[in-house]
Formats: C-alpha cells, sequence, structure tokens
C-alpha cells in the first residue's frame, strides 16, 4: 500500500487519483490530503519508482512541474511546493 500525500495540491485529489487510476488499474481511495494505492495483495505491484514517474507526469502535463517535488519517503510519497528564494 502506498501513500500519496497531496500538501497544497488537495483540490487536485479527485483529477490526480482518476489520472493514476486509468495508469495503474487500481482504483486509489482519498482521505482527505490523502491518496491511498492499493492493499496489501497488491503491494507487489506497485513500485515506488513507477508511481513517482506517474506523478511527475501528471504535474508536467499540468504545468505544476516547475514549482513541485516528488519525494520517496518508505511507502508515502509526498507532493513538496518548491520554494524559490530571490536574490538580492
Amino acid at each position: 500500500m502506498l501513500k500519496i500525500e497531496l500538501g497544497d495540491l488537495k483540490e487536485k485529489g479527485d483529477d490526480l487519483a482518476t489520472f493514476l487510476e486509468k495508469r495503474l488499474k487500481i482504483k486509489p481511495s482519498i482521505e482527505g490530503g490523502l491518496i491511498i494505492l492499493g492493499n496489501e495483495e497488491a503491494k507487489a505491484r506497485l513500485k515506488k519508482s513507477i508511481v513517482k514517474t506517474y506523478l511527475k507526469r501528471y504535474l508536467y502535463a499540468n504545468d505544476l512541474r516547475d514549482n513541485y517535488k516528488v519525494f520517496v519517503k518508505d511507502n508515502e510519497l509526498q507532493l513538496i511546493k518548491i520554494e524559490i528564494r530571490e536574490e538580492g
């Protein structure tokens, strides 16, 4: 079972869940700011690297790739907003 923490992208949770469902053929569940993928039987099918790639594709397709990064920690993936520091 993998969890995806949406962070600031909670409003895009339904859209992201639909995107992942089409590609992974697994029905995700949404709980607040989390998307939960799979169960214990599906764990063998879900690789974190593949899910991370699909998350990056989603960010790119929605023009969010420059503003967000995907971090992986254990069985949790996080969408983190990149803070741009201005010099001067």
